[in-house]
């Protein structure tokens, strides 16, 4: 159960306690290494680092704000709702509220490739990709499906139209990498 809930071993006081099994398990989640253990299976599914990637793999000096955002909000058991919301669209619904913002975290937190190609052209198809990935990320984290079939043809198994692929590209299309919350 520790293992389970914490990921941390109980020590030898706790093991040799009589406490009972459901304090136990209440103790455990109101424990702040819950948040810690179930957030790192949070931001692996969704592509989080503290630096770029790519090229020249800059630090993301600010990147803590959201893992941590990620962690209380664990912690403080949010509804998975709310949770999801705040990621996709926290700073448009809730503005005032440095926590939604910082939420939105989400939405920038994977890789960004900070090298910026020469010609218009290539610029275009590499915020294209960006959005590809941007919409790929949103799909599979929120609705367990990859879309990214779609941005060129009907997807063959799953019931995702190219239309609907770009609906939900330009939806996101105000996101940002290059200037996100972790810069």
């Amino acid at each position: 159960m520790y293992f389970d809930l914490i990921g941390l071993p109980p020590t030898s006081e706790e093991l040799a306690s009589t406490e009972p099994y459901a304090e136990i398990v209440n103790r455990l989640l109101a424990s702040p290494h819950y948040g810690e253990r179930w957030a790192r299976h949070w931001l692996d599914v969704v592509h989080f680092g503290e630096s770029d990637g790519f090229e020249y793999d800059k630090m993301r000096p600010h990147a803590w704000r959201y893992r941590d955002w990620v962690i209380e909000a664990l912690n403080r058991d949010l509804p998975y709702e709310e949770f999801a919301r705040l990621q996709i669209a926290g700073d448009v619904l809730r503005p005032d509220n440095e926590g939604a913002i910082i939420a939105t975290g989400f939405l920038v937190g994977g890789v960004h490739d900070s090298l910026l190609p020469k010609g218009d052209v290539m610029q275009k198809i590499m915020r294209q990709d960006e959005l590809e990935d941007l919409v790929g990320l949103v799909g599979q984290t929120f609705l367990g499906l990859t879309v990214n079939c779609a941005r060129c043809h009907d997807h063959k198994f799953d019931p995702i139209r190219q239309t609907d692929y770009y609906r939900l590209s330009a939806a996101l299309s105000g996101v940002n990498a290059a200037i996100g919350t972790f810069r």
